[in-house]
């Protein structure tokens, strides 16, 4: 079902605008937490919901509309200083938020928002008072009040004299969302979009569907500025380009003299320069701030803080540090599940950190920072630390590793049994943590972009986790081997070295091939039988892998140097372990490999 037919890219436009809109409001009213008789402050949370609930009205989202208005209300008369914001005020306003996003999900899916709950807006009514002004759920009493647009706002009125040539029936069009639009003189009106970008008219196919609800978004913003440098580049790239074209033709009828391998030899330097270039430059465009998905971040905190009666307040830094946009998809839930275990489980209760000297607000910090070609992600809290001791116990009393195992790790290594599946030091569950899921998902997902997980803890000071991970995975570097005449790449970020193996390094332990390698004994593990090939030859060359906490020896025929290589995915058939192609400088077909996966094969 479809209650918004006709008006798919309006929709989107305005899920686009709103949402951003919304994330910034919801950092506005964590600093208004702190501060909260700043006029600046309540003036922009105004204007947001101003602006919300005017495009809500123009798409006739009637129950957004409402809610929407009530809390622009409640804005006005804190700015006015008709009201005193306090902590209740503040619960019912971020109620009023998580609502407002909750209807935004539902206009994603194409269908109309159920109403509020009654509670909030009995809430947002007792806190206006009886004044007037105030509509019913649902109704369409006009407002008494008739505001001039806020500087920066859309002046509503303005647009809908605009897009009718008639007057609003009520004062503020935005809060009389039941309007009746003039087809005729909307698409005849200047309104700055297509003429068929309007509601009812004929429209392309809708961009989401109600199946595509949790699918990812796929639009990015990108600053003209780098479509403009993608564009000079491309055009500098035609014209070397003609230049190679005119040289072959003077190569075809005979010419190679010393002028013409000249001129080729500088045309085809000259392309690799521009090509390099515009590779970047195409990259930077799937650059996007990670403060985006830090932006969510202070206000779970704080309402899990609340819920916890902690005081906590969570720290942002590097918020400018640019990720390519996919990886900042997936970084949401591993996030999401550091942050709420640093509230739930790092920081104490404001009386824990008052009996051991601590102030009562607890501090997290969440930062990113870029170090080469990798982002580095830290989530400290000032709580009170992990105990290795005590992870190793609870590991061996939840039957995840043996007494001796446990005892031959260190402090590092003991840290992360947090990372395995089912490990919780809660004793009892509820519905914040203590099912022992969360941690190995934080784990396996950033192990998914190529990334790595540290912790660091010092007991009654605080934790910190480290998350590294690629700048990109658009383009991977790799190291390519050769078997059997036929190339592979494994990922050069898990190679440590690269080794020749003669008959006499292997060692059979338990029918197993080995190598010892500075006092290491390493298993042995053939390209050949990780792809389920038949092994032709002796290896000659031996590449010492880490992946995760394993180290191994990859044993080929040989390997044909490192690249920079382009992924392409196989969408129709991916045979197991291969985790895209790419192609050689020769023209030859490169696979590469998914190691983890192939590993897996070899364990299962």
């Amino acid at each position: 079902m479809n209650d918004f037919a006709g008006m798919e890219e309006l929709m989107q436009d305005f899920l686009t605008e709103a949402t951003d809109l919304l994330s910034d409001v919801d950092g506005k009213l964590i600093e208004l937490e702190k501060s909260p008789r700043d006029r600046d402050l309540l003036n922009v949370i105004f204007r947001g919901f101003h602006t919300i609930k005017g495009g809500a009205g123009f798409l006739n989202a009637t129950e957004l509309v409402t809610l929407c208005h009530l809390t622009e209300n409640l804005f006005d008369k804190l700015r006015n200083g008709e009201l005193s914001l306090d902590a209740e005020i503040m619960d019912t306003i971020f109620a009023a938020t998580g609502e407002v996003r909750r209807m935004f999900d539902a206009l994603g899916q194409s269908r109309q928002p159920d109403a509020a709950p009654a509670h909030l807006i009995a809430e947002l009514h007792t806190t206006l008072g009886s004044g007037a002004g105030n509509r019913e759920p649902g109704g369409s009493q006009p407002e008494t009040r008739n505001p001039k647009p806020e500087t920066g706002s859309p002046d509503w009125n303005a647009l809908y004299r605009a897009i009718t040539g008639g007057n609003p029936a009520a004062p503020d069009v935005a809060a009389a969302p039941a309007v009746e639009i003039d087809e005729a003189k909307l698409k005849s009106s200047a309104f700055g979009r297509r003429a068929d970008d309007i509601p009812g008219g004929k429209a392309p196919p809708a961009t989401r569907r109600e199946s595509d609800a949790g699918a990812k978004d796929n639009t990015i913003r990108v600053d003209t500025d780098r479509l403009d440098q993608v564009l000079n580049l491309s055009g500098e790239i035609g014209l070397t380009k003609n230049r190679l074209t005119h040289l072959r033709s003077d190569i075809l009828q005979g010419r190679s003299d010393a002028a013409i391998l000249r001129a080729l030899d500088e045309s085809v330097s000259q392309l690799d320069t521009l090509v390099v270039n515009l590779q970047n430059a195409v990259m930077k465009t799937r650059m996007q701030p990670i403060g985006r998905l830090f932006n969510k971040y202070p206000r779970l905190a704080r309402d899990l803080a609340r819920q916890l009666g902690k005081d906590v307040e969570l720290a942002l830094s590097g918020e400018e540090t640019e990720i390519d946009k996919t990886m900042i998809e997936d970084l949401n839930d591993p996030l999401v599940h550091l942050v709420r275990n640093a509230v739930d489980h790092g920081v104490e209760s404001p009386e824990q950190r008052a009996a051991a000297g601590k102030p009562a607000k607890s501090l997290v910090h969440l930062g990113a920072r870029q170090e080469g070609d990798h982002i580095i992600i830290s989530i400290t809290d000032d709580g009170k630390g992990m105990s290795p001791e005590v992870i190793r116990n609870k590991a061996i009393e939840k039957g995840l590793l043996s007494a001796e195992a446990a005892s031959s790790l260190n402090e590092e290594q003991s840290l992360e049994l947090i990372l395995l599946p089912g490990f919780s030091t809660n004793d009892q569950i509820s519905n914040i943590s203590g099912r022992g899921v969360g941690m190995d998902v934080v784990k396996t997902n950033i192990q998914k972009l190529n990334g790595t997980i540290g912790i660091a803890s010092v007991p009654g000071k605080g934790s910190e986790f480290t998350i590294s991970l690629p700048l990109t995975l658009a383009i991977l570097p790799v190291l390519l081997l050769r078997l059997c005449n036929q190339s592979f790449a494994v990922p050069l970020s898990m190679v440590r070295e690269i080794l020749s193996i003669s008959q006499d390094d292997l060692q059979q332990i338990s029918g197993k091939a080995t190598m010892v390698v500075r006092g290491e004994v390493l298993p042995v593990l053939p390209l050949a039988r990780l792809i389920g090939w038949e092994q032709a030859e002796t290896p000659e060359v031996g590449v010492l892998m880490q992946v995760g906490a394993n180290s191994f020896i990859l044993s080929a025929d040989g390997f044909a140097g490192h690249d920079d290589v382009v992924i392409k995915s196989l969408d129709t058939f991916r045979p197991k372990g291969v985790a895209g192609v790419t192609m050689s400088s020769e023209g030859e077909i490169v696979l590469i490999l998914d190691v983890k996966e192939l590993l897996g094969e070899v364990r299962g």
